[in-house]
Formats: structure tokens, sequence, C-alpha cells
């Protein structure tokens, strides 16, 4: 009844001109059967207390092996506010949400993760922290990252990354829970890379954001479905698909390495003529041989993954594909672009 009351009132502004915005939130979906309901209900909640925004959500199942899809499929068939997109294949989180992002529809675009960590009311207060500072883009920031160490440190590894490769504020954090206006999606989606990394993509298009303090929850069900070489994989489209300092990284070792057995050299050839010759030993001359091919090798492994990106990408080979939708209609990004 409540929501029903605040359907009404919306309505009703609407139609005497007052400015009701939209607000999309997508959520990518990936062994949240046990979660993910009590993240629709309490979004329902928080926006049923107030009249400013309507909502839609935006589930994208990412091939999960658990019956979440199922769930959402009927919520959706209850709410048509509830939008559901089921891949064919898991092609890993930004891939899922960027698909979820074709079919938004809000003046403001949402992500948040489906395990409950992240508090749906916090959704209000990162809109007003946009509207009354006019930034593009506003990150959550915790406090206290309510998780185990070794995420945490990924965490670490991804900000400072993006600080260092990507130009990011030093002052900013960035996580999966944020809000953003509805040009920033559109360039997202535009992206055409096969190996997208999205915080790269929103700091190539604006600098102009800002952090809101929010409370992270504790995880209560299951675990982070982030293990280290899905996190290795993360950071690696973050290096090589926004920066070329790896490779002029490996250029200043080669020249370090150069310069460095130039002096070898000739310090070897002024002992030579001086006579004070040591013999060298094999283990040391392996040794250096095994570190130099080594060195090679990580450089041409380097300029080899940067052509075989630009290789897939030039392929034209789908990031994603959408097997069924539901309550989708069309899509409302596309149509635009």
């Amino acid at each position: 009844m409540v929501i029903d009351a605040i359907r009404y009132i919306v309505k009703s502004k609407e139609r005497r001109g007052y400015a009701v915005k939209k607000v999309s939130i997508v959520i990518g979906l990936y062994n949240s059967e046990k979660t993910i309901k009590d993240v629709l209900n309490e979004i329902a909640f928080v926006f049923s207390q107030q009249t400013e925004y309507i909502y839609e959500v935006i589930l994208v199942d990412d091939y999960s092996p658990d019956g979440v899809y199922e769930l959402v499929k009927k919520a959706a068939k209850e709410d048509d506010r509830i939008k559901v997109i089921h891949l064919s294949k898991n092609v890993g989180q930004t891939n899922a949400v960027i698909e979820g992002y074709r079919y938004a529809q809000g003046d403001y675009i949402v992500e948040m993760d489906d395990d409950m960590q992240m508090p749906a009311a916090a959704i209000l207060g990162m809109l007003q922290r946009l509207e009354e500072g006019n930034y593009d883009v506003v990150f959550a920031k915790y406090p206290e990252q309510k998780e185990s160490a070794f995420r945490r440190f990924g965490s670490r590894v991804n900000n400072k990354m993006t600080e260092i490769m990507l130009g990011k504020p030093s002052d900013i954090r960035i996580n999966s829970f944020f809000v953003m206006r509805r040009f920033v999606v559109q360039e997202i989606i535009n992206y055409a890379n096969n190996f997208p990394y999205l915080y790269g993509i929103i700091f190539a298009i604006t600098k102009n954001v800002a952090n809101f303090d929010v409370d992270h929850r504790e995880r209560t069900n299951g675990k982070s479905n982030y293990t280290f070489w899905k996190l290795l994989g993360l950071w690696m489209n973050g290096f090589l698909n926004f920066s070329i300092q790896p490779l002029r990284f490996a250029v200043r070792l080669g020249a370090t390495i150069t310069i460095i057995s130039f002096l070898i050299a000739v310090i070897l050839i002024i002992q030579r003529i001086f006579g004070d010759t040591q013999a060298i030993g094999w283990t040391s001359t392996i040794v250096v041989i095994i570190f130099f091919s080594g060195i090679q090798l990580l450089g041409i492994g380097l300029l080899g993954e940067y052509i075989g990106r630009l290789y897939l990408s030039e392929s034209k080979l789908p990031r994603a594909t959408i097997r069924e939708t539901t309550n989708c209609g069309k899509n409302k990004m596309q149509e635009e672009s």
C-alpha cells in the first residue's frame, strides 16, 4: 500500500510538471540466490520513503550456476520495475554490467553488488552528493571495508594502479558501488575494446568525481567471487588497455641493463689491459644468461599481450551474448547512440 501511494504521488507530480528523475540500478548476478531478494526488497523500501526519484532495477545474470535467474525472472513478472538479462555464458562482472547499462533508461545509473554488503539507503545520499556538487560520478567510500585481507589488499592495489596509470585523483577511492550521470554511461557502452576496465573508461571520460562515505556491511552469505586470477585479469585490463606505461617500463629496464652491461664490459677491458683477470665461473655465467633471457621473454610477452588484445578487439567478437530478457523492451541506450 505504501509503495502504491508513492507511485500515485509520483504520477501526480509528473502530470503537474514536476521534475521526477529516474534512477537505473544495475546489478550483476553470480551465486546470489540467497541474497538478491533482500537487495530488491531493500531498494523498494528505500525508494518508497521519498518522491523525488522513481527507479528501475536491471539484473544481469552472468550465467550463474545457482537458481538466481529463475528467482529474479519470477520477481520481474510481478514487478515491471525489474528488468532481467540472462547471458549465454559467464563473461565477468564488468562485461555483464555494461550489458545492463544498455537497457538503462534513468537520468542516473547506479552500480552495486548483489551480496547485501552495500546499503541501498546510501544511493539517495550519493545522488544528493552528485547533484549538489554537480559531479559526474560519485563513488562510495568505506571508512572500514568489511572484507578479507586479500580483498582489502586487492582494493588498495586497484586504487593505486588507477592513480598511477590512469591519473585518478589520489584522494578518491574507487569500488563497485557508485552513481553516474547518463552521458558517462553512454560513453561506456560505446567503448569497443574486448577487455574493458570500467574505472579506466570512467577516468578517461571525466575527472569530475567525488566520494560519499558509506558503512560497509559484513558479508552474511558465501564468499567473494573474486579469486586471485580474476583480480589479476582485472589489473591486467587496467595496465594494458589504458596506459603504455608497461611498455615504457620495459624500455627503461632494457636501457638500464644495456648501460650496466656496457659499464661491466669497460671494467673487464680495463682489467684485461692491466693483466688483472679472473676466471668467470660456469654457475654465474648460466645465472646471467637465464636472467637476461627472462627479461627478454618478459618484454616480448608484454608486447605480444598488447598486439593480441588489439587483434581480438578488431575481430569484433561479442563481449557478451544475451540469451533472454524480461521486461527489457527495446535497447534505449543503443537508440540514442
